[in-house]
Formats: C-alpha cells, sequence, structure tokens
C-alpha cells in the first residue's frame, strides 16, 4: 500500500484550526477534565491519532487554544486602543467597549466561560497551563491601565499617591465581574454604561 500523502501546510493549518475550535466548543460544554482527544476526534469525524499529531497532550492543545485567544483579544484592542500616550479615561472607554466585544462574539464568550468556569486551575495538570499565562508579557488590560494611570500621575491629572497597580486591579477585576454577570445572565443593568460608572469611580479615587 503507497504511503498517505503528505498535507499541505494549509491543510494543515486548516485541521489545526477545526480542532482547536471543536475543542474550544466541548471544554466550554463538558469542562476540560471530562473532555477526551476521543471526543473531539469524533466531533470532527477523524481519528484520535490525527488529533495527537497536531497536539502532544489535552493540556499542548489547551495552551495553544489559549494562544489563540490572547492573540485575537491582543488584535481586537490594539485596534481600539488609542495610539496616542495612554490615558485613564482613555483606556476605560476602550475597555468598555472591548467587553461588548466579548459579550457579543459566541467564539469569544465560550472562551471566557471556560477560562472562568471549567477549569480547576489548582490541579496538577493545570501547572503547565498556569506558568504559559503568568509567564505571557503581552500588552494588556492590567497594563494599559497601569500606564495609565502612571502618564495621568506625571502631568498632574492624578494624585502624586495614586497607586497605578491597585487602581489597575480595581479595574480589571470589575470588567472581569461584570463581563460574567452579563454572560451568566445576572447582570440586570447595561453592562456598557455600568462598567463605565465603575471606572468613573476609581477615577474620582485617584484624580488630582
Amino acid at each position: 500500500m503507497p504511503p498517505m500523502p503528505r498535507k499541505s501546510k494549509v491543510e494543515s493549518e486548516r485541521t489545526r484550526a477545526r480542532i482547536l475550535a471543536s475543542a474550544l466548543d466541548l471544554f466550554a460544554k463538558k469542562g476540560y477534565e471530562r473532555t477526551t482527544f476521543n471526543d473531539i476526534a469524533a466531533r470532527l469525524k477523524m481519528t484520535k491519532g490525527a488529533v495527537y499529531w497536531h497536539f502532544e497532550s489535552k493540556e499542548r492543545l489547551l495552551i495553544a487554544l489559549v494562544d489563540e485567544m490572547l492573540d485575537k483579544f491582543e488584535r481586537q484592542i490594539a485596534e481600539i486602543m488609542p495610539k496616542s500616550e495612554l490615558t485613564f479615561s482613555a483606556v476605560a472607554e476602550t475597555m468598555v467597549e472591548s467587553a461588548g466585544l466579548v459579550v457579543d462574539d459566541p467564539k469569544s464568550r465560550a472562551f471566557f466561560m471556560l477560562m472562568k468556569t471549567q477549569i480547576r486551575w489548582g490541579s496538577d495538570s493545570m501547572r503547565g497551563v498556569r506558568e504559559a499565562l503568568l509567564t505571557n508579557s503581552r500588552f494588556g488590560p492590567w497594563h494599559a491601565f497601569s500606564q495609565a494611570v502612571e502618564n495621568d500621575r506625571a502631568a498632574g491629572r492624578a494624585r502624586a499617591d495614586a497607586d497605578a497597580a491597585e487602581a489597575a486591579n480595581m479595574c480589571v477585576a470589575a470588567w472581569d465581574g461584570m463581563v460574567q454577570a452579563k454572560i451568566d445572565g445576572f447582570l440586570r443593568t447595561d453592562m456598557r454604561q455600568t462598567i463605565a460608572h465603575v471606572f468613573d469611580a476609581v477615577w474620582n479615587y485617584i484624580k488630582a
């Protein structure tokens, strides 16, 4: 029997993308721990070996999925983040808009809830994924808020003793909680307006 022809790079990338999309849906619905490579393969009408050819373990698949979604969020935020010097008000406006992007996009919503509710981060199997997230040095919302407060402080718009890290923590925690509440159906107010009000409260706390 002649050997199977090698897949082209384009075909391989398409298959990899299909595996990641299927894994995200299954992880979000069944939970990461309960989903197997057999589940992913069966859904795509592939062999388990074909899935292993692209990802050597479920942990590596999850890390690849995290990387893919972080790339997506990074591109979205880069498109709406001000290109000039960051200020608290500009970053706050950007993050209000980004909350809507997460909630309105099914794939982003599924990934958000996967990270929040379907993974046991304390388990040993999550050690590699935790490290990949903790060592990720990409420019993200926390860094944006922190840098903005430092810029506002230097320009005299924020108090000299304003704690940039504390302000960033409050804003990111509020954003995270509001997005989850909206997805869960518990937020009965306008999400964007509510997040904006929280950011206004933080700004009133740190402004000069």
